[in-house]
This record gives structure tokens, C-alpha cells and sequence, in this order.
């Protein structure tokens, strides 16, 4: 797998001079990665702006480690023929036209792995938008080279989609509208060969990679899968498409996958300690949330919530109940503590609403006094805090928040914040509360989403 993710020379069978083709943005970007390491083939053209282009693969000098073909799919057989003479190991066909069509289409998937498998060679794809190294700037991916030009930044989420086109729509939206860091981005088709069981198998071993978050329409090697899974702490975050008769007709035409019996899945998935989500915002929003707080798995999902808005909470409370959480019902001595900063003739209750306490007390002491005593509190199983940005002050308001990260470690239960008002505050406070682990959303729903995906429920 090292070959696919981290080669040191690869050729490209299908490179294109056009500058509107997808054969011309691969060229660019493994060029951009590559440099003097790397080797255009087309037979049809000497030269891409001005580098030699080699007729063959059998023509290209040296050792290659990983071919990426994007040609006519009736062709591949012959260029994985050739790859083979070249001892090449690894393939990557981006390339549609196999299982996805038909029986035509599988019977040419058939045939070019058994080329493969009698040459030692492992295929990847075919029907996807390939790889991206983050770190390593290597990009195999025929994604138009400006989508991705100074925009990526490296950390420890490394996504796998099985579709093509939604691995760069996720990469966008990872990159313009809610941006966090990557290790690498795969997209893997329709898995004639490379599979999801051995992307997880390098993950767990990758040190880029921290949070596994991938989308399948289905599962080549479950029993593998749910054992890889099992056997490591990094968080692995499924999307399973397909999970009805309608979706699972959409996936059989889209990348040939089979449908499975998801009542059996979602078993498999509690027992192997993966976390499951159901929409695809929530995919990017709950590996983002990992990857800033490695967050342990609740085994119930007991919310206090600290609010300085009553509307705010009654919003959030409706939602925590829509996804089948409840709010946590606080001890007697847990609501005597919070007693102590609200006015007389107000008893707190959960949502714990705040404005009360923070005109009495002002913001900070309020909002510590009931933060400790919630998290405190045993049937507590996470704290949900809504925090007001405002203008004012900026510094002077900003909480404590050397002691919120210290009450997670201590308490070893979760925090999530959401932040709304003043957006340059709310900024500061996003940056100054992710650096120490405790992750921030901009919406209530998101939230709720994330605490939801991560309760294990029997």
C-alpha cells in the first residue's frame, strides 16, 4: 500500500496536453508532485509543454512505483499487460466503464485482475478520482489542480469515499467552508482489487493518521473489516450508503455494489466500536470534532447543557430529543452547587440557563461554577455549552479555558461548544478552545449530531 501512498516515481498512461481534460489536470498534478520523478505516456504526443512524453510505459527509463491509467477502458487490459512486463506493482485505473455498466463492464473488471493477480500487481479503483498524500503533497487524482493549489492543510483526518465526483465535492467543502486538516483523501470506486479493509489496515499503522472517517455503498470483506476495526483506538467513522432497497439499487448502478443486509451491518458496527452516521455534513463534522478532541465513546447519552439563552436551550433540548438523547437529570448536590451564583428566587434546572447567575456574578464565575458542577456530576455523560461571542472586551470575556480542558481530562467526559454573536470573537474563541482539544461548532444541530454519533447505543 506504501507504493500507492507514498511512490517515488509514477507514470501516467493517458496524460493530455488539452487543458480542459481530466488527463491534463493529472498531468499538472502529479507533475507539481512528482517533478523530474515523474513520466507522461501517450502515444499519440512527444511532448507536454515541453517535457517528453513517452510513447509507452515499457519506454519510460528506470524503476516506476506506481502507474495511474486514465484511458478508454477497453484499453486498460492491454496497458496493464505492459505494466506488468514493467514489473510495476501498483495501478491505479481512474477510468469508468467496468461493473458499474453491466455484465460487460464486470467481465472486463474480471479480466484485468487476473492480469494483475498473476503479475503481483494490486489494482486501485477503477471508476474513482484516486489519492491525495496531504503531507506529502502527492496528488493522483485527476481533480483540477486549482481546487487544491495552497488551500490544503495537513492533520490527522483521512477520508475514504467509494464515489468519485463526492471525494472532491467533500474535498471542497473541507477546504472553503469548513476547514480542517487532512492526511490523506481516497477515493476507491468500485474496489475491483484495493478495498476499504486494506485502507483501514494502512491507516491504523499510518502516523498521519489520527481519525478514520470513510463512505461506503458496501462492504468487500466485513468479517476483515470489523477485526481491523476492533483492533485499534483510532476513531473510524462510517457513512454506509445503500441502507435501503431504493439507495441499494442507487449504488448497484453506480459503483456495483452489492446490497447487504444493514440491520446486520449496524450490529456489526456497535460491537466493532465504529462510530455510524447517516448523513454526510455529519461524516465531516464528527471526524473534524475527533480530530480536534479525541473524544472517548459514551456508553449513554446523559446531556447537561449550559446555555446564556432560554430560547437557545429549548431549540437545542427539542433537538437532543429528536435524535434520542435526553438531558441528564442533575443531582440534588450537583444543583445546590449551582445554586450558589443564581439569584433567590430562581432554582436552576437543566438546560442550566445562565443570564440570571452571569448579571448576578458576571460571566466568567457563572459560567465556571456550573460547568465544574455538571461535569461533576455521575449522570452526566457530556456537556453541551452554548457561548455567546461579543465585541466587548474580547480578552476580558474570554472563559477560562485552560479549565474547561482540564475538567475533560479530569472527568474524562466530552465537551462541545457552539459559539454564536460577534464573528472575529467567535473566531478567537473557536481557535483558542480547538487548540486545547474541546471541539466547536457554528450551529446547534451540529452539535447535536456529533454527540449523537458518538453514544454507543445497545
Amino acid at each position: 500500500m506504501k507504493l500507492f501512498f507514498d511512490p517515488e516515481t509514477v507514470a501516467l498512461i493517458g496524460a493530455s496536453a488539452n487543458q480542459f481534460r481530466p488527463g491534463y489536470y493529472l498531468y499538472k498534478n502529479l507533475e507539481l508532485g512528482f517533478g523530474d520523478k515523474f513520466h507522461p505516456v501517450n502515444p499519440k504526443l512527444d511532448a507536454i509543454e515541453g517535457e517528453k512524453c513517452y510513447k509507452s510505459i515499457l519506454e519510460v527509463p528506470g524503476k516506476v512505483d506506481c502507474a495511474v491509467i486514465f484511458i478508454p477502458a477497453a484499453a486498460i487490459p492491454e496497458a496493464l499487460e505492459q505494466c506488468a512486463q514493467k514489473k510495476i506493482k501498483a495501478v491505479i485505473i481512474e477510468s469508468a466503464g467496468f461493473a458499474e455498466v453491466g455484465a460487460e463492464g464486470k467481465a472486463l473488471e474480471d479480466r484485468c485482475l487476473a492480469i494483475a493477480k498473476k503479475a503481483g500487481m494490486r489494482l486501485w479503483g477503477p471508476n474513482c478520482m484516486g489519492m491525495l498524500n496531504v503531507p506529502k503533497t502527492k496528488i493522483l487524482s485527476f481533480m483540477n489542480t486549482t481546487m487544491w493549489q495552497g488551500r490544503l492543510l495537513p492533520g490527522k483526518v483521512s477520508l475514504v469515499v467509494q464515489s468519485g465526483m463526492l471525494s472532491a465535492g467533500f474535498l471542497m467543502h473541507i477546504l472553503s467552508k469548513t476547514p480542517f486538516g487532512l492526511a490523506k483523501v481516497c477515493s476507491i470506486g468500485n474496489k475491483m482489487d484495493v478495498d476499504e479493509s486494506d485502507l483501514l489496515e494502512y491507516f491504523i499503522g499510518d502516523p498521519d493518521t489520527g481519525v478514520i472517517a470513510m463512505y461506503l455503498e458496501s462492504l468487500k470483506r466485513g468479517r476483515k473489516f470489523f477485526e481491523l476495526a476492533r483492533s485499534t483506538d483510532k476513531s473510524v467513522v462510517i457513512l454506509k450508503g445503500g441502507r435501503t432497497a431504493l439507495g441499494a439499487g442507487a449504488a448497484k448502478s453506480h459503483t456495483g455494489a452489492l446490497a447487504q443486509d444493514d440491520a446486520v451491518l449496524d450490529s456489526a458496527f456497535r460491537q466493532a466500536k465504529i462510530i455510524r452516521v447517516h448523513e454526510m455534513t455529519e461524516l465531516m463534522d464528527v471526524a473534524r470534532c475527533l480530530a480536534v478532541a479525541p473524544i472517548k465513546i459514551m456508553p449513554k447519552a446523559r446531556i447537561a447543557m449550559l446555555t446564556f439563552s432560554g430560547g437557545a436551550g429549548v431549540v437545542a433540548a427539542d433537538d437532543l430529543y429528536d435524535r434520542g438523547m435526553q438531558l441528564a437529570q442533575l443531582t440534588p448536590q450537583t444543583l445546590a452547587k449551582i445554586k450558589t451564583i443564581f439569584p433567590e428566587w430562581m432554582d436552576p434546572s437543566n438546560p442550566i440557563d445562565l443570564y440570571p447567575a452571569m448579571e448576578k456574578f458576571g460571566p466568567i464565575k457563572a459560567f465556571s461554577v456550573s460547568l465544574d458542577a455538571a461535569m461533576a456530576d455521575p449522570g452526566v455523560d457530556a456537556v453541551f455549552v452554548h457561548l455567546f461571542a461579543s465585541p466587548l472586551d474580547v480578552d476580558g470575556l474570554l472563559f477560562k479555558f485552560d479549565d474547561m480542558a482540564a475538567l475533560v481530562k479530569r472527568h474524562g467526559k466530552p465537551i462541545v461548544a457552539w459559539t454564536i454573536g460577534h464573528a472575529p470573537t467567535a473566531a478567537k474563541m473557536t481557535q483558542e478552545l480547538e487548540k486545547r482539544g474541546i471541539a466547536v461548532v457554528d450551529e446547534i444541530g451540529k452539535a447535536i449530531r456529533i454527540l449523537s454519533a458518538l453514544t454507543m447505543r445497545s
